[in-house]
């Protein structure tokens, strides 16, 4: 079985605060390449998911001005 599930711009906020509060302690060069990979996908998802929220909002408005 298998279900669809989308991450919220809620839930890359939590992740993003996971993530800082993994590597807070360390300076950028003792993180491995590979934490910074993740976090770069990472934002650049969320990235993605407001800037697609944003889009449906102004659809909306545009709709409700007709």
């Amino acid at each position: 079985m298998s279900m669809e599930i989308e991450l919220t711009v809620s839930d890359f906020h939590n992740i993003m605060n996971w993530y800082e509060l993994a590597f807070a302690k360390h300076k950028p060069d003792e993180v491995a390449t590979k934490e910074h990979t993740t976090l770069r996908k990472l934002s650049v998802m969320a990235q993605g998911m407001i800037d697609e929220q944003k889009k449906l909002n102004d659809d909306e408005s545009e709709k409700n001005d007709l």
